[in-house]
């Protein structure tokens, strides 16, 4: 142990001068040979970091960022801790939100391993930073998992009360204010209309149904102009539709134009049509898709004349198919959603020429689940190039699961675990300066994490160096801790608004009031004997007042 931190003495005092000289001792500490190796690692590790088992593979880099949270006792309770780590943000009833100590889920939120947007700055956000996240919301669930975001936004519109309510909320924030009779215009509430139009979810999500797909670029590429297209010379003379169809079978532009005109004129009712003769029944399909020259049929096989003694051709399988397409209201979210609705997959089949069976279906099931990126996989091995279209249009790509550590992450990181260790330093020389160092930390996170007032004393009953400063402050002997917890909360509330005017734990990052705090409980803790005011009992405190 290199460094030794200089207090000059306890109480206000030595407390007044270490404030003084914090930065120079700081900078001292931080270029401790050991610090500096331990930093050093963690900066090296932590961008491969991309689960909570990489985390607590590397013990140099979990004691650094359990440091970061003061949570350095639990650096051998690991499954508890993989536990928080990994705990459901968005579920209340998750590990992390149920403890009452809110450093587990400050940890928690900064590396965020069960959210999909990552990792998160582990210090206070700025109005920037929130502005940022704000933005950054892809849905409701994302808003109501972050409870200070939640609470911040809450306030704007002096809706801070339904905090907790979070099931009525998301109602609020998924209401479609375009129609009268959704949730929030039923509420009748302005404030929870204005609530709901600022995030606009609904819109959003909206846009997200409507995110491109294989599919969706073809209903782009040719919904405008399937109803132009009445002849093979109509789709050759725009190369981009033309391309689009040859792509969708997977064909290659290396025949003629004569050759794709009689292609797509073929009459497919007819054997002996040029498509129906090519040994490649992807041509035939590609006539099929069309329909240009393929008339309907009455019941004795003649075709179907219109008013004016025209044939009336068949309706093209590709306009069948992206008709149903565009008119499914629920977007397809992955492939097997194509095989369990028959109506989608009946046209999908129809259209590239696969068998509707239980064996088609089987088949076409193991190509979808293929990477297409193997080239060793079932879908780029399996012979029929029609089953590899398939899996082009409806195998969704998968999401990008890399965690990249936002600018600053590291440093931040870093930054709170020598602070605190530093005070971790300082507590060895004399424990009482090492909580009045952390007060104004500690009292920010129990506001930030807990929601009531009643609930941040109950956080500042389980943080040890915050159960401490206010019990020394309060002038509370040491016997306190033993009585019900109930008689705790009412003691605490009512010893805070007789000593400093206020109950409400959030009045206290007031840097005046803080101060008021810390100078009491040091003044008290310098002039105790020993380490407790009497040897009444607390239930006698209780009873008596001070």
């Amino acid at each position: 142990m290199s460094f030794l931190p200089i207090t000059l003495g306890s109480g206000l005092s030595g407390y007044n001068y270490l404030s003084r000289t914090r930065d120079q001792q700081q900078a001292i500490f931080d270029r401790d040979p050991l610090n500096s190796r331990e930093v050093g690692l963690a900066a090296e590790k932590l961008q491969d970091v991309q689960t909570a088992d990489d985390l607590m593979a590397d013990r140099t880099l979990l004691k650094v960022a359990l440091g970061a949270f003061g949570l350095d006792e639990d650096l051998n309770n690991r499954a508890f801790i993989k536990k928080i780590l990994e705990s459901d943000l968005s579920d209340t009833q998750s590990l992390a939100n149920r403890l009452t100590d809110k450093r587990y889920l400050s940890l928690a939120q900064a590396f965020n391993f069960s959210g999909p947007d990552g990792p998160r700055l582990p210090n206070e956000r700025t109005s920037d930073a929130l502005i940022a996240q704000l933005e950054s919301l892809e849905g409701a669930d994302d808003l109501l998992a972050d409870t200070s975001l939640l609470r911040a936004s809450l306030e704007r519109f002096d809706l801070e009360d339904n905090l907790q309510n979070t099931y009525f909320l998301k109602q609020v924030l998924e209401s479609d204010l375009s129609d009268p009779s959704s949730f929030a215009n039923k509420m009748g509430d302005e404030k929870l209309i204005e609530f709901a139009a600022t995030f606009d979810f609904f819109r959003k999500d909206l846009e997200q149904a409507e995110q491109k797909t294989p599919v969706a670029d073809l209903i782009d590429l040719f919904g405008p102009e399937l109803a132009n297209l009445t002849s093979a010379e109509d789709l050759m003379a725009q190369p981009e539709l033309f391309e689009g169809a040859l792509n969708l079978f997977g064909l290659d532009d290396i025949y003629t134009d004569q050759f794709f005109e009689d292609v797509l004129n073929s009459d497919l009712n007819d054997s002996e049509s040029f498509a129906n003769t090519l040994d490649d029944p992807r041509f035939a399909l590609l006539a099929a898709a069309f329909n240009f020259a393929t008339p309907v049929l009455d019941e004795s096989d003649n075709p179907v004349l219109d008013d004016e003694g025209a044939p009336v051709f068949q309706t093209g399988k590709l306009e069948t198919f992206l008709t149903a397409f565009a008119d499914e209201t629920d977007p397809l979210q992955s492939p097997d959603d194509l095989l369990r609705s028959v109506p989608l997959r009946e046209v999908a089949f129809d259209l590239l020429g696969l068998p509707n069976t239980f064996a088609g279906r089987g088949l076409a099931s193991r190509v979808l689940s293929s990477d297409l990126d193997d080239p060793s996989s079932f879908a780029n091995q399996f012979p029929d190039p029609q089953y590899k279209t398939l899996s082009n249009l409806f195998t969704v790509e998968p999401v990008e699961t890399s965690r990249t550590y936002p600018e600053g992450f590291l440093d931040q990181v870093v930054r709170n675990y020598l602070d605190r260790q530093f005070e971790i330093r300082v507590g060895e020389v004399e424990p009482d300066m090492r909580v009045a160092l952390s007060l104004e930390r500690e009292l920010g996170q129990v506001v930030k994490n807990a929601s009531s007032n009643d609930a941040q004393w109950f956080s500042v009953m389980s943080s040890p160096p915050l159960r401490q400063a206010f019990e020394g402050a309060f002038r509370l002997p040491s016997s306190f801790g033993s009585i019900d917890i109930d008689q705790q909360l009412s003691e605490l509330k009512d010893r805070s608004e007789q000593f400093f005017g206020t109950s409400t734990v959030a009045d206290f990052l007031d840097p005046e009031l803080i101060d008021d705090l810390r100078q009491s409980y040091l003044l008290t803790r310098s002039t105790q004997a020993t380490g407790t005011t009497s040897n009444a009992s607390a239930a006698s405190i209780i009873l008596s007042g001070f």
